[in-house]
C-alpha cells in the first residue's frame, strides 16, 4: 500500500500527530487540545478550525475502516448516561439495565485518550447513516441454535450536550430486560456509503438469582399441581419425590455437587421422623433433583392429629428446602383391645358389653387416621344398634363398641371378634361365654303313681358348685318339657338368685319310668334331664345313694280315708338301719376322698421341690450363656422392625424356620453385619453404629459374589423380579422389600496382609501402634474391639482368612477410638482412616468432622465379657443343648403339678359335696322321730 504521511502541530506543548495514508487515517492522541490548529502538510503550515478539521478528517476516512463504540458511563463525562451496560460479563437476573444505550462510530485506528470514556473529537458525524440495535436472547450457550429478537430499533445519529453523532437507543423503564438466565448478545450495525456494514457484537451472560430462590416439590415428577402438599402415609415406599430451585423470575437454578439428602419430617419444632443419607440422582440438565424408594418410620404422629400437617425438610450439602406435607398413619395393623374389667372371662348371655373399646394402631404404633373403615365379624354376638360389621375409626384412633355388642351365645359355648382390612384379618379373639349348670336338688329316684312332685328345687351354679345369683329377674325362667307331666308343659317358673321351685307336678298313675326335662326358656342348652321310676307301692323308701326325697304326696280326690297311712304305720316301714347304713357309707367315703387328697398334695409338694430345683439349674446356665442370647436377641428384634430391609426379611425368615440357605439362597450366606460381632460397652456400640451407618450395620454378608447373585435377578426391561430369591420370600412373608440394600461379598474384598495375633482364641489384627507414645484416653482400635463369637471365628474365605481380616477391615480399616473428643483431637496428627469418641465426637477421613447426636436403633449387641472365656468352642452349644434339655424337664414336671392340682381339686369339691350330703342326713338323724317322721311322710295331711 502506498502512504504518505503528513504532521500536524498542535498549540503549546499538547503534541498531536496525524498520519494520513491512502486507505487509513490514525490518531494518536497523546492530550486533548483545542481549535484552531496548525497542520503542516508536504511542508506547508495551514491552520484549521474544528470545521476544516472534520471534513479534512471526513475525507480522508471515507476510504479507511471504521468502527463502532459504545460508550459507558463514567464519572466526569460531558454526556449524562444512566447506568452502565456490563458487556462481557455474568449478572444476576433482574439486574436493572440503564435506560438508554448510545454508540458511536469511530474510525478504526482512532486511539481515544485514556483519560475519557467520552472524546468527542473523533466520532464520526453522518447525517445520512442509520445504526440498527438488535437484541438477541440465548436461553442456553451462546451457540445455542434457537436465539430468539427480543429487541430491534434504528436510529439517526443525534446530538445531546452539544455532541454530534450520536446513536441513542431507549430501552423499556419499567422492567428489567435482564430476567430470563442464557446470554443477551447486543448486535449494532450500520451500512455505509459504500454498502459495507460495519458490525459490533456485545454479549451479557445472566445467570439466576440465587438470593431469590424458591422450591418446587413434587410427588413422582408431576408437577401440573404446582407446589401441592405432598401426602405421605407411613408403610408406604415413597417412589419419587422430584424438587427444583427457581429464581424469583423462574430460572431454574442447578443443583451442584449433590450426591446425597437427608430428609426430615417436623411437627413443629419436634423431628417427627427422619431418614439419613438417601442417595438422589440428578437429571441431565441438573435442574431437577429426584429422591427416590424410601421410607418414613415414627412413632410420634398423634402428635399432629388430626390433620397431620407438617413440614418436610430436605437437607443438602449446600442447601436445605421446606415444603408442607401431610403425613399420614400406616393401614390398620395391631389392635388393642381394652378389657379392664377383664369381662372375657365374665359373659353371660343376654349381656350387654359395656367395655368394648378397641385400639387401632400401625405398625409403627400411631393410632391409624379417623374414618378408616373396619370389618367387624362377629360370632355369638350382635350389635345393638343394627347398624352392620362396618364400623369406622374415630377422632382419638379408637372403634367405640361400648354398649354395641351383645352376648347372643348360649352359657358355655364361645364367641368371636374378628377384624378385617381390606380383606385381611389383623385381629382375632374367641371369648369363653360362662359356663353354668343346671341341676335339680332333693329329686326322687322313684315315686308311687298317682302321687304328687312337690317343691322341687333347680339351681344354676358354675363349674364349682357356686350358685350364680345373677340369674335373676323376668328375663330368666324355667320351662318343662315332657309328655307325661301334661299340668306343668309350657309354664314358666322364675329364677330369683339362681334359683327357681317346681311347686307341684302330678305323677301318671300308671307304673314306669317319667321323664321330663327342665331347661332355662331363654337359653335351652342350659338343661337337664331328670327320670323318676314310677312303682305301684304306696311306701317311700330311702336311697342311701342320694339324698332323702322330697314329699310325694297322694292327691286327695283320688284316695279314700282308708287308703290313708298313719304316723305310726309309717313309722313301721321306716328303717333306722338302713339311714345309719347310708351315713356310714358316706363317711367311709369321705375319708377315702381325704386320704386322695394328701396324696395328691404329697405329690404336688414333691413336685414343687423339683421343679425349684430344675429352676435353679436352668438359672446357673443362663448365667454363663444368657446375656448373650438377650443381648442378640434385641438386635435381632430390632433389625425386624425395620420393615421393607432385606435383613429383616432374613431375620423373619430364620424364626419362621423358613429360611433353607442351601435352597433358597445357597450357602454362602453368613449373616447381617449387626448380629456377626459384639462390644464390651454401650457407648462403643452406639458410636460405632452411628459412624457404619445404618445401611451397613444392615448390610447383608455373604462368602462369595454368586451367592450375592442369587439374592435378586431382573427381568427384560430391568426391573427387579419379585418372584425370584429374597423378594418371592419377602411377599411370601408379606413384608415386600421397600429400599435398596448393601451386600458385602467376602470373597471380593481385600484383606488384611499383616501379622495376626493367631495365640489368643479372638485372633486379632498386628496393627503398627498408630502413635510414638500412648496418647491420653486411647481405647484401641475399632477393628480388633469387635468381639467374635466361637461360631464366627470359624467363617473363612476362600483364601482362609477370617471376618476379622475381611469383614471388620473392610467396614472399619486403622479407625481408632478414644474416651473423649479432646482425646481424639489432640491425637489428630495421627490419625490414618478417622476416629471416634465414646462421648459422640467422629472424624471421618481427613478434615471431616461429623457433628450433631444420634442414637441409632441398630447397634451391636453389648456382651461385657467377650467369648474368649468359654473353654472350649463347642462349650456355648453344649451349654445351650443342655439348658434346653433343662427346659423340657420343667416343662413336663409343671403339666404334672397342674394335673395334680386338678386332680386335687375335683376330690375338694366332691368331698365337699358329701360332706354336705352327710350333715344333711346327720341332721334328720338327729331330730326326734315324730318330725322325721313328718317330714318323710308320704299322706298329704
Amino acid at each position: 500500500m502506498n502512504s504518505f504521511s503528513r504532521s500536524i502541530e498542535c498549540p503549546g506543548d499538547q503534541g498531536c500527530l496525524l498520519e494520513v495514508g491512502q486507505d487509513s487515517v490514525h490518531l494518536n492522541i497523546k492530550e486533548s487540545f483545542s481549535f484552531p490548529i496548525s497542520v503542516i502538510d508536504d511542508n506547508k503550515c495551514q491552520t484549521m478550525d474544528e470545521d476544516s478539521w472534520c471534513q479534512m478528517l471526513r475525507k480522508k476516512s471515507a476510504k479507511a475502516p471504521a468502527c463502532i463504540e459504545v460508550l459507558r458511563n463514567s464519572q466526569g463525562n460531558d454526556l449524562a448516561i444512566d447506568g452502565d451496560v456490563p458487556f462481557e460479563k455474568v449478572i444476576a437476573a433482574g439486574y436493572n439495565h440503564p435506560r438508554e444505550i448510545i454508540a458511536v462510530i469511530r474510525p478504526q485506528n482512532a486511539t481515544t485518550c485514556s483519560t475519557s470514556l467520552l472524546d468527542k473529537r473523533y466520532i464520526v458525524k453522518d447525517d445520512d447513516l442509520e445504526m440498527a440495535m438488535e437484541i438477541y436472547h440465548l436461553p442456553g450457550s451462546k451457540d445455542h441454535p434457537r436465539a430468539k429478537l427480543i429487541y430491534k430499533k434504528l436510529k439517526k445519529p443525534s446530538s445531546c450536550n452539544s455532541i454530534n453523532g450520536l446513536y441513542i437507543f431507549q430501552l423499556s423503564e419499567e422492567t428489567s430486560m435482564f430476567t430470563k438466565s442464557g446470554v443477551y448478545s447486543f448486535i449494532f450495525s450500520v451500512r455505509c456509503r459504500d454498502s459495507t456494514v460495519i458490525k459490533h457484537e456485545s454479549r451479557i451472560t445472566v445467570r439466576p438469582n440465587s438470593n431469590t430462590r424458591h422450591w418446587q416439590l413434587s410427588c413422582d415428577a408431576d408437577w401440573s399441581a404446582d407446589n401441592a402438599v405432598v401426602d405421605i402415609r407411613l408403610g408406604m415406599p415413597v417412589r419419587c419425590l422430584a424438587a427444583r430451585s427457581h429464581d424469583l423470575y423462574g430460572n431454574g437454578i442447578p443443583f451442584l455437587d449433590v450426591h446425597k439428602a437427608v430428609i426430615t419430617i417436623l411437627g413443629g419444632d419436634d423431628i417427627l421422623a427422619q431418614v439419613k443419607d438417601i442417595k438422589v440422582d440428578l437429571s441431565t440438565d441438573l435442574l431437577t433433583l429426584y429422591i427416590r424408594d424410601f421410607l418414613f418410620k415414627t412413632n410420634k404422629l398423634d402428635r399432629v392429629r388430626p390433620n397431620y400437617e407438617a413440614m418436610l425438610k430436605i437437607s443438602l450439602s449446600d442447601s436445605e428446602l421446606s415444603h408442607p406435607c401431610k403425613v399420614k398413619p400406616g393401614l390398620p395393623s395391631t389392635i388393642n383391645m381394652d378389657m379392664s374389667l377383664a369381662w372375657e372371662k365374665n359373659l353371660t348371655p343376654g349381656e350387654v358389653i359395656d367395655d368394648a373399646l378397641l385400639e387401632v394402631l400401625d405398625h409403627c404404633g400411631n393410632h391409624v387416621e379417623e374414618g378408616m373403615e373396619l370389618i367387624v365379624n362377629t360370632v355369638g354376638l350382635s350389635f345393638v344398634d343394627k347398624c352392620g360389621p362396618v364400623r369406622k375409626v374415630n377422632s382419638e384412633g379408637f372403634v367405640d363398641l361400648r354398649g354395641m355388642l351383645k352376648v347372643v351365645s348360649g352359657f358355655g359355648s364361645e364367641a368371636c371378634l374378628t377384624i378385617f382390612h381390606h380383606k385381611k384379618k389383623i385381629f382375632n379373639r374367641t371369648f369363653q361365654i360362662a359356663i353354668r349348670n343346671l341341676k335339680a336338688v332333693k329329686v326322687p329316684e322313684s315315686c308311687p303313681a298317682g302321687t304328687f312332685l312337690e317343691n322341687i328345687i333347680f339351681e344354676v351354679s358354675d363349674c364349682d358348685g357356686v350358685i350364680d345369683e345373677s340369674i335373676h329377674g323376668l328375663q330368666h325362667t324355667l320351662s318343662i318339657r315332657s309328655n307325661q307331666l301334661k299340668d306343668v308343659q309350657g309354664a314358666q317358673y322364675a329364677f330369683e338368685h339362681g334359683r327357681c321351685v317346681l311347686p307341684r307336678a302330678q305323677v301318671p298313675n300308671e307304673p314306669g319310668t317319667v321323664s321330663f326335662v327342665a331347661y332355662h326358656t331363654h337359653f335351652s342348652d342350659l338343661e337337664t334331664i331328670i327320670q323318676i321310676h314310677v312303682y305301684a307301692l304306696d311306701l317311700v323308701r330311702v336311697n342311701s345313694e342320694n339324698d332323702f326325697e322330697p314329699i310325694c304326696s297322694y292327691p286327695t280326690s283320688s284316695l279314700s280315708s282308708q287308703d290313708l297311712l298313719s304316723p305310726s304305720q309309717l313309722a313301721s316301714c321306716q328303717s333306722v338301719r338302713y339311714i345309719e347304713d347310708a351315713l356310714r357309707k358316706v363317711s367311709d367315703e369321705i375319708e377315702s376322698i381325704d386320704s386322695n387328697i394328701r396324696s395328691e398334695e404329697e405329690m404336688i409338694k414333691f413336685l414343687d421341690s423339683q421343679k425349684k430345683s430344675v429352676e435353679n439349674r436352668i438359672a446357673s446356665l443362663k448365667d454363663e450363656i444368657g446375656h448373650r442370647v438377650g443381648a442378640k436377641e434385641i438386635t435381632r428384634h430390632k433389625i425386624e422392625e425395620n420393615v421393607g430391609t432385606a435383613a429383616a426379611v432374613l431375620c423373619n425368615l430364620s424364626n419362621h424356620k423358613a429360611y433353607e440357605p442351601g435352597r433358597s439362597f445357597k450357602d454362602e450366606v453368613v449373616g447381617i453385619v449387626a448380629l456377626l460381632g459384639t462390644v464390651a460397652n454401650r457407648d462403643l456400640s452406639r458410636m460405632l453404629s452411628v459412624y457404619l451407618g445404618e445401611d451397613n450395620m444392615l448390610a447383608v454378608v455373604c462368602k462369595t459374589q454368586d451367592a450375592a447373585n442369587y439374592f435378586e435377578k431382573y427381568d427384560t426391561e430391568g426391573n427387579v423380579d419379585i418372584r425370584f430369591g429374597i423378594h418371592q420370600e419377602a411377599a411370601k412373608l408379606g413384608v415386600p422389600i421397600s429400599r435398596r440394600f448393601p451386600i458385602i461379598c467376602l470373597d471380593e474384598i481385600r484383606p488384611y496382609n499383616g501379622d495376626v495375633f493367631w495365640n489368643i482364641r479372638q485372633k486379632k489384627l498386628n496393627l503398627p501402634f498408630p502413635h510414638s507414645k500412648t496418647h491420653k484416653g486411647f481405647r484401641g482400635l475399632a477393628v480388633n474391639l469387635i468381639n467374635l463369637s466361637a461360631e464366627n471365628l470359624e467363617i473363612i474365605t476362600s483364601s482362609g482368612h477370617g471376618l476379622r481380616e475381611t469383614l471388620f477391615y473392610r467396614l472399619f480399616g486403622e479407625l481408632q477410638v478414644y474416651e473423649t473428643r479432646n482425646d481424639m483431637r489432640q491425637a489428630m496428627p495421627h490419625l490414618r482412616n478417622g476416629a471416634i469418641s465414646l462421648d459422640g465426637g467422629i472424624i471421618k477421613g481427613d478434615g471431616m468432622l461429623l457433628l450433631g447426636y444420634s442414637d441409632p436403633e441398630i447397634i451391636f449387641p453389648v456382651m461385657p465379657d467377650a467369648p474368649d472365656i468359654l473353654e472350649d468352642p463347642e462349650d456355648v452349644f453344649t451349654k445351650v443343648k443342655k439348658m434346653n434339655a433343662e427346659k423340657s424337664v420343667l416343662e413336663t414336671v409343671e403339666n404334672k403339678i397342674r394335673k395334680a392340682e386338678e386332680n386335687r381339686q375335683k376330690l375338694v369339691m366332691k368331698r365337699n359335696k358329701k360332706k354336705r350330703k352327710f350333715d344333711e342326713m346327720a341332721e334328720v338323724m338327729s331330730q326326734p322321730s315324730g318330725s322325721q317322721l313328718d317330714q318323710y311322710h308320704p299322706v298329704s295331711q
